[in-house]
């Protein structure tokens, strides 16, 4: 294993699932005593719901991702020329192909289980906006291992209102301002709780991080007390081994001073 293929495996599962997988791999990495990719591993960080919609869309469907970010290539190409028939035409094409996109990611959502809130759509928009204007984005995009959602700050041309491309969510018939006010009500609730899901998740994500890190750091110092006892008791053994032959030095000096004494006596005596 290596950090591409646990960056692939990690971002190509569910968000709900992503802090467990990635424990098991830091786990892993640690049981083949590749520290440095375990580290490494630890430090990926949970994408949000919109960013996992952008990778599901970047995995599955990689055609259409590449015309996308082909017609990116274009606007800004069409933007340094300042050709403004070109920009005109391709801006059109690229609220179509933005709204197109965001359907398809949000519809791949629903087909794994989840059912994408409008501030999700137009979160799903305003990365992929930011993909066709910034090379970079679209790289990362690219990758399908998006965290965060993207925006694009730039102006002119390429800059975008996201929710004149976002699809316009499906709404029930209107049979009066009664149940109008009723729906907008009960939409608003609903986005308020999916802020305060998203904050707890985001929260959720940290926690998991912080005790990822203070684990490793854990670990390490393990490592490290293990190695110095290692080293401590190397050196014990070291020590008693330089006694013992300190030990045997000191008997064959006396044995060679009492030679010495009994050589003295026999030449002194002729």
């Amino acid at each position: 294993m290596d950090l591409e293929s646990a960056v692939d495996e990690l971002y190509a599962g569910s968000p709900d699932d992503f802090i467990q997988h990635r424990s098991a791999l830091v786990k892993a990495a640690r049981a083949a005593k590749n520290r440095q990719l375990a580290t490494a591993i630890g430090a990926l960080r949970r994408p949000t719901r919109s960013a996992w919609l952008v990778n599901l869309y970047a995995r599955e469907a990689p055609e259409d991702l590449a015309a996308l970010l082909t017609l990116g290539e274009a606007l800004r190409e069409a933007q340094q020329q300042l050709s403004g028939p070109d920009l005109r035409r391709l801006s059109a094409e690229r609220g179509k192909a933005l709204a197109a996109a965001t359907r398809r990611a949000t519809a791949l959502g629903h087909d794994h289980g989840y059912d994408a809130p409008e501030a999700a759509r137009l979160e799903v928009t305003q990365t992929l906006q930011a993909a066709l204007a910034d090379p970079e984005v679209a790289d990362q995009v690219r990758s399908g291992a998006v965290t965060q959602p993207q925006t694009y700050g730039g102006f002119g041309p390429l800059a975008l209102n996201p929710a004149a491309a976002a699809p316009e969510p499906e709404t029930a018939a209107d049979d009066g301002a009664d149940d109008v006010a009723a729906d907008d009500g009960a939409e608003r609730r609903r986005a308020e709780a999916e802020t305060r899901l998203n904050a707890a998740e985001a929260a959720l994500s940290q926690a998991a991080d912080d005790a990822e890190a203070a684990t490793a750091r854990a670990d390490d110092l393990a490592d490290r007390v293990e190695a110095l006892r290692a080293e401590v008791a190397d050196a014990e053994r070291a020590e008693a081994e330089a006694r013992r032959q300190a030990r045997a030095a000191r008997k064959t000096v006396s044995e060679r001073e009492e030679a010495v004494r009994s050589a003295r006596e026999a030449y002194e005596a002729l």
